[in-house]
């Protein structure tokens, strides 16, 4: 009686188990299926940035150290301002002189000499200067030139503009100036681990750090796109020139996310340029599996992280 008893006990459990081992397959044939069917440039969940405890790296500068000049060579203009690195702020407007055309060396060298000789009765005459330029800088000297003149691959920029001015020059890279910016007074304040910036004006420029150290040699702004540079398709340039809607250029720039992020795994993307000064309009759009948010510092960016480069390494061309 027990025997048979079980047994009917059992039969529904097995048929249970067989149905369910059924539906369990058929559910994972259809996902499956799904996945295949899932678009390559399809985004995973962003992940929440991981902040530690610090407030980001600690500042180089004291109250009684003089203010730092600042200086961003661009395509179009080359700003400057005395900044203030307790803050991290501009300490007054900065000024913006159109870059000569042609942008060779010895023209640009000449507009930076004015842009110190403005403000030498706020960082005196003898400080440290920092200088951003717009292509590949190594030591002081710049190798690449997408958006100036061909004059500057080779030169010597941290001489020339010293020979200029008759002060000490610190140049690096204009997107490795402004994530390093960043990270010591906005959006990448206190990220433990690997912040990206992409800045979108004249070209593409790109500054990676870790841990608010901000690496050289970064140019995500060539990555090939549909046969050419991504920033011939996807700068703030193009997207003017080209007359782009706020959607259409923000189809382009996910296009170019998605590649770079099949390279870099950053834990946050911050989006910098002149562009990010309206950020409401196509920040909503963008897709990619880091958070992405706008430039605290906006256009000062450069300025400011070519003064901390300057007060940290004056003689960073001498490693």
């Amino acid at each position: 009686m027990r025997s048979m008893a079980a047994a009917k006990k059992t039969a529904p459990t097995k048929a249970t188990t067989k149905a369910t081992s059924k539906a369990a397959t058929k559910a994972t044939s259809k996902a499956a299926k799904t996945s295949v069917k899932k678009s390559a440039t399809s985004v995973p969940a962003r992940p929440v940035v991981a902040r530690s405890n610090r407030r980001g790296p600690k500042s180089v500068h004291d109250a009684s150290t003089p203010l730092i000049l600042g200086i961003d060579i661009g395509g179009s203009g080359i700003k400057g301002a005395p900044v203030d690195l307790v803050e991290g702020v501009l300490a007054t407007d900065r000024l913006r002189i159109e870059t000569p055309q042609p942008s060779t060396p010895e023209a640009c060298a000449a507009v930076v000499a004015q842009i110190v000789k403005n403000f030498e009765h706020m960082t005196g005459r003898r400080g440290p200067v920092g200088c951003t330029f717009p292509g590949v800088v190594w030591d002081g000297v710049t190798h690449t030139a997408a958006n100036v003149d061909e004059g500057w691959l080779g030169a010597d920029a941290d001489a020339l503009f010293e020979q200029a001015t008759g002060r000490e020059f610190t140049v690096i890279n204009d997107a490795q100036a402004a994530v390093l910016a960043e990270c010591h007074h906005g959006a990448g304040t206190g990220v433990d681990g690997m912040v990206l910036m992409i800045t979108f004006g004249t070209g593409i420029g790109s500054g990676l750090a870790y841990r608010g150290v901000a690496l050289p040699g970064v140019e995500m702004g060539h990555l090939r796109m549909h046969g050419v540079d991504a920033e011939t398709l996807a700068s703030a340039n193009v997207k003017d020139t080209q007359k782009l809607s706020w959607k259409a250029w923000a189809e382009r720039v996910n296009d170019y996310l998605w590649r770079v992020e099949t390279i870099l795994w950053p834990e946050l993307i911050i989006i910098g340029g002149g562009v990010s000064e309206k950020a409401d309009k196509f920040l909503p759009l963008l897709k990619s599996r880091a958070p992405i948010v706008p430039a605290k510092l906006v256009n000062g960016a450069g300025i400011v992280g070519a003064a901390i480069a300057a007060a940290r390494q004056p003689n960073v061309r001498r490693r």
